[in-house]
């Protein structure tokens, strides 16, 4: 049955087209598999810079600290969360690309096309819309495209305002807030994450210990990752989308002490703040003994969680004589990918 689609975002905007047959673009960032994949992967990331030895080496250790190599779960995040995805889905054509690794966003666009579809809905892992993040990948799917003439697309720009990114978020922030077991990371995310390092063992357990406080002695930090304000309008609506969803999740906990925070930013240029460092300080000028991080930005464990929060902002923390605690990935977790879903379930049938 052919239906009439207009392309909202894309290199065929506006034209009215017939559409036989859609197909699922499964977009992520891509994750290195081995230590030699660490120089083409960050050069990439830095579109054409290569690292400095001094850089590859501070780069290495952040992912030897994590267990990187050796994590299977790690490594294949992007296709567990995809594989999952498609469980959630009406049975259609798929494929995964990449921003920085194989197979790339050209690769997945070919590969769709070749299974005959005419067009492709296209999805990134990233909950949230920023032009120069987001947009990069709009872009690749576009040049991907320019290559077809009668293949378009419609682009997911972002999915954090269906209602299971929230539920999500709201029963795992709960949860840690008032946690009362050392469970919270292996009960959400058993089907992902099976093994990791001591590091992140030790992680786990700073973030589900037991506590007995007062919840008013709890200061909750939501962070994303910075990005550079140049040419970005100050953060276009990235900022504003981030600040709303937390105050809804926090709303919704009932929590007392809280904010939002950026972290992950480059050493050189002008970012988003302010930074979690500023976020821990002000935490600690509350008087909070509990300093709880929800990386709601992110989807998954991988280095900007498991080295930037439960390394560096840990130190930070209990350098302080307070404790760190952190609340639980998404993952693989079925509620919370619920959300991509019926984000792209509602793209097929407008």
């Amino acid at each position: 049955m052919c239906m009439n689609v207009v392309v909202r975002f894309g290199l065929k905007r506006g034209k009215l087209v017939k559409v036989e047959k859609k197909g699922l673009l499964f977009l992520s960032y891509g994750s290195p598999l081995s230590k030699d994949d660490l120089v083409p992967y960050m050069t990439s990331i830095r579109r054409g810079r290569v690292p400095t030895e001094a850089e590859l080496i501070n780069l290495t250790k952040r992912y030897d600290t994590i267990g990187q190599w050796e994590n299977i779960e790690l490594q294949t995040m992007a296709e567990c969360q995809y594989k999952a995805l498609l469980t959630l889905l009406p049975t259609m054509p798929s494929a995964i690309g990449f921003l920085h690794m194989k197979p790339s966003i050209a690769d997945a666009v070919d590969s769709l096309v070749q299974q005959g579809v005419e067009h492709i809905i296209a999805i990134v892992t990233a909950p949230f819309f920023t032009a120069l993040g987001t947009g990069a990948y709009e872009k690749q799917v576009q040049a991907a495209i320019s290559n077809y003439d009668n293949v378009t697309f419609d682009f997911i720009r972002s999915w954090w305002d269906q209602p299971t990114f929230k539920e999500y978020w709201v029963k795992t922030v709960s949860e840690c807030v008032n946690n009362d077991k050392l469970e919270c990371i292996d009960s959400v995310n058993a089907d992902c994450v099976n093994s990791v390092k001591s590091v992140y063992v030790d992680s786990v357990k700073s973030e589900c210990a037991v506590v007995d406080t007062d919840c008013k002695d709890v200061f909750v930090i939501f962070s994303a990752h910075s990005i550079p304000l140049i040419n970005n309008h100050g953060g276009d609506s990235y900022a504003l989308a981030l600040e709303e969803s937390a105050k809804e999740i926090a709303e919704h906990c009932k929590l007392l002490k809280w904010t939002v925070a950026w972290q992950s930013a480059a050493p050189h240029g002008q970012w988003l703040g302010p930074t979690v460092e500023d976020a821990i300080n002000e935490a600690l000028q509350t008087g909070a003994n509990r300093i709880v991080f929800v990386p709601f930005g992110f989807v998954s464990n991988h280095v900007e969680v498991l080295y930037d929060n439960d390394v560096e902002c840990k130190e930070l923390v209990e350098a302080k004589g307070a404790t760190y605690m952190r609340a639980p990935m998404p993952n693989c977790n079925e509620t919370f990918l619920q959300a991509m879903a019926s984000a792209i379930i509602e793209r097929i049938h407008s």
